[in-house]
């Protein structure tokens, strides 16, 4: 989708040329010069991370999900290093994002993967249509936060004095503010658009729609490591009130991760999960349908027989997961919930087998 010159909103453009155009440069002179001390690399790695979990965590599943509940003091750090991410104010972000759901896929998704990958990406950014997301009548719960309404009057301060001033003044500490001013500032600020701007285009762009094909969202554990655990993309897309992305263990989510320490700390409460079997089931009906589209050109035989398959293959499997379901409750019954935990695992397996292997002949 091309942007018209008479859209384009030029104080954007200029900063996404100028920022990583400057960022490098400030690196590289920077380097030539004395070099970037090991502390100056560590402090950008710190705030790139604290920075990217602040709208990981806070704008988007805290204030644009409401997924869980933070106390202030939580509330605060999430807005003012959501600030230094340089990202906008959690009002507008929230605001957008919200749009984005309701209208996913469609012309007036802000940034509608429909539109084109670089769109998506970064080009919603550079044109005035977006400004056409006027009004915030869907964000009426979060203007009743005070903290909200003062980092929105207030973002230009809380933007370059976090992102820009602290990592200056941190990095002074040992000797080296251009380093924290060009790496862990400037250069940070980059890394961190594009790795938020990902979940926009590749994250509706590359991977398995594992639970619905409704919209464009897809699941990719590349893209996860990318845009700090929100590469789990059709998951959310199909559960937005779950406060993880990753839904197993081993998926890495480090948004799930600081939720669960701050609730362990006690500055998170009401984590909302949706219901396993709820996300079971919706995964076993997306894996049915497209098992009963690998059959539609084969003979009547053919697909007779291995829908009957799949049919006892799947009631194999709910019966195992209930087992196991009920077996977790009874704790004193370990080792038939050992057993129960094998049972599922091999009767998914089974599942899993039949879904991807080859047509019946």
């Amino acid at each position: 989708m091309g942007i018209k010159l008479q859209n384009i909103k030029w104080s954007n453009l200029l900063f996404f040329i100028l920022s990583p155009a400057v960022a490098a440069a400030g690196v590289y002179w920077t380097l030539k010069h004395g070099g970037i001390p090991w502390a100056t690399w560590i402090l950008a790695a710190v705030m790139l991370y604290v920075s990217g979990l602040a709208i990981t965590g806070g704008y988007h599943r805290l204030y644009s999900h409401r997924s869980y509940q933070a106390s202030w003091p939580a509330r605060l750090l999430f807005l003012l290093f959501g600030s230094a991410a340089l990202e906008g104010s959690a009002r507008w972000w929230c605001q957008g994002h919200r749009t984005h759901h309701r209208y996913v896929d469609t012309d007036r998704d802000p940034y509608g993967i429909n539109k084109g990958f670089w769109y998506a990406h970064i080009g919603w950014l550079l044109t005035k249509e977006h400004d056409l997301m006027k009004g915030y009548d869907n964000i009426k719960d979060l203007e009743k936060d005070p903290l909200i309404r003062i980092q929105d009057r207030y973002y230009l301060l809380f933007a370059l004095t976090m992102g820009l001033l602290l990592p200056t003044g941190i990095a002074s500490l040992w000797g080296d503010p251009w380093g924290g001013l060009f790496l862990a500032g400037l250069a940070r600020i980059v890394v961190n658009h594009h790795a938020t701007f990902c979940i926009n285009s590749f994250c509706h762009y590359l991977g398995k729609q594992t639970y619905s094909d409704r919209h464009s969202s897809r699941d990719s554990w590349f893209t996860a490591l990318l845009t700090y655990g929100e590469g789990y993309h059709n998951f959310h897309h199909e559960f937005q009130s779950d406060y993880r992305n990753g839904v197993r263990a081993y998926h890495w989510d480090p948004g799930k991760w600081l939720i669960n320490l701050l609730a362990r700390l006690g500055l998170a409460k009401n984590l909302h999960r949706v219901r396993w079997e709820r996300i079971l089931q919706t995964k076993l009906e997306m894996d049915e349908k497209r098992f009963s589209e690998r059959l539609a050109h084969q003979s009547d035989s053919v697909r007779v027989r291995a829908m009957s398959l799949l049919t006892s293959t799947k009631e194999q499997l709910q019966h195992a997961h209930a087992r196991l379901m009920e077996l977790k409750k009874e704790y004193r019954r370990r080792a038939e919930l050992v057993e129960a935990r094998k049972e599922f695992r091999e009767a998914m397996a089974r599942w899993r087998s039949l879904i991807k292997g080859p047509v019946l002949a």
